[in-house]
């Protein structure tokens, strides 16, 4: 049985728990529940999960760069589990630099999918490594922020620290 290794790390956002394989980075998210987040990734990698707060030490010290303000690039290998569709999103996400956005219709023009519009939004909402493919990077094409997995207040406080900001009032921001 392959193993998943999973370390916990403090940020300005709260508790964060990463997870990866063999092949790469494949789950970021904040601390909700540690039993689950170790049980969802037992069943989904069908695997033995295993904490290793070590193999984590370079991932740590991107993400205390990250919330020190700093540009940083996220380059690490990743194991994403979704959909061809899915990863072609998260792929073209990943490609926004620091400071800066695009709305959910500039990622589906740039994956050839200009209809798709709502299946982006989906896939960006099931990105499963936050922070990492900057999901929080991808707002509406009026400048609205649209939704966030974490919660729109970590959406607007992330792209503050990266100095994307103000934002357009919303009924949902």
């Amino acid at each position: 049985m392959d193993s998943v290794y999973y370390s916990r790390c403090t940020s300005p956002i709260g508790e964060i728990l990463i997870a990866s394989t063999e092949k790469g980075l494949c789950r970021l998210d904040l601390v909700r529940n540690e039993r689950d987040f170790v049980r969802s990734l037992s069943k989904e990698f069908d695997a033995t999960v295993v904490r290793d707060d070590g193999r984590f030490l370079e991932m740590r010290e991107m993400l205390d760069t990250y919330f020190a303000g700093k540009p940083i690039e996220f380059e690490v290998s990743f194991d994403l589990r979704g959909t061809d569709f899915q990863r072609r999103v998260w792929s073209e996400i990943h490609k926004i630099g620091y400071g800066r956005t695009k709305s959910y219709e500039d990622i589906a023009k740039a994956i050839g999918r200009p209809k798709a519009v709502r299946a982006v939004g989906n896939a960006v909402g099931s990105n499963p490594v936050s922070l990492m493919i900057p999901c929080h990077r991808v707002i509406r094409k009026d400048g609205t922020l649209g939704g966030f997995g974490l919660g729109l207040p970590v959406k607007k406080w992330l792209l503050k620290l990266e100095k994307v900001a103000p934002f357009p009032k919303s009924k949902d921001s």
